[in-house]
């Protein structure tokens, strides 16, 4: 009998497609990760408003949207605290499945590990203490600037001030930490960060803003499944004006979305129009 009612009930989808009728369709499978069912992401903790800790938890813009992304693809996600000069080689060796950082593409960048469509394009102030004011980032000539361990601004920050003495530090805070004693003239960091610099610490200015190039998410080279899905969570992310709602949240109105970024995702929800 039960071999009967099997064989009616495949004989009656047989049917139902024949005659045209809709079968769900089974749910797409997550995509490969180092812990199944689970996006492990490398995060910073002192980065404020992209990344940090907040109540004993990871926040920040880019925290959030990974959360969106992980959420998308039908995983749970967990945030590693890790320094900036880790991510990219943790990416590599299959520690980290991502990290939730705009990483600047550079052709170096691009052979450790590959890298998602486009989160963002950076930029990047120099904050400087009020009575000794670099106005301007090719005034860091010939002085002493502190930058994050391994970042791409370095390269950077080198052809537009020739003759800089360029610090390295582990993080932002250390890095804040030598402006204020007066170790360093200037620290040259990422926009939203140099703004929440100048806004928490009255003493602290910053010169114009320069454009630094296009940010993306790092992926491991060896999971293009991972890669593919997270284009198109990204995708259907900038479309649905998450992106759009996140960076509202967590910039002040002055910071604004690139013009390039609404080109790469035509239909993109904008942001509000700054307030005069």
């Amino acid at each position: 009998m039960t071999t009967r009612r099997n064989a009616l009930g495949l004989a009656a989808m047989v049917a139902g497609l024949a005659a045209g009728m809709a079968v769900p369709a089974l749910a797409a499978a997550p995509p490969p990760t180092i812990t199944r069912g689970v996006l492990t992401v490398a995060y910073r903790t002192d980065d404020k408003p992209v990344s940090f800790i907040a109540d004993g938890k990871p926040t920040g813009f880019l925290v959030e949207f990974e959360e969106a992304i992980a959420a998308k693809l039908g995983l749970k996600v967990r945030f590693v605290a890790t320094s900036f000069a880790s991510m990219l080689p943790g990416v590599r060796n299959h520690i980290y499945d991502t990290a939730a950082f705009a990483t600047l593409v550079t052709p170096a960048r691009q052979k450790a590990v590959a890298f998602t469509t486009p989160i963002g394009y950076g930029q990047a102030r120099l904050v400087s203490r009020s009575g000794a004011a670099i106005g301007t980032v090719d005034g860091a000539s010939g002085k002493t600037v502190a930058i994050t361990q391994g970042s791409a601004l370095i390269p950077l920050l080198r052809h537009i001030a020739p003759g800089v003495k360029v610090r390295e530090f582990p993080n932002i805070a250390a890095s804040l930490n030598a402006l204020i004693a007066g170790q360093v003239n200037g620290l040259f960091t990422g926009l939203a960060t140099a703004n929440a610099l100048v806004k928490k610490h009255p003493g602290l200015v910053a010169s114009q803003t320069v454009t630094t190039g296009v940010a993306e998410y790092p992926v491991a080279k060896g999971n293009p499944k991972l890669l593919e899905a997270m284009d198109r969570a990204i995708g259907e992310l900038m479309e649905d004006g998450t992106y759009t709602k996140l960076f509202v949240k967590w910039n002040p109105p002055a910071v604004r979305i690139p013009d390039q970024l609404y080109k790469d995702y035509p239909g993109m929800p904008h942001q509000p129009p700054a307030k005069a």
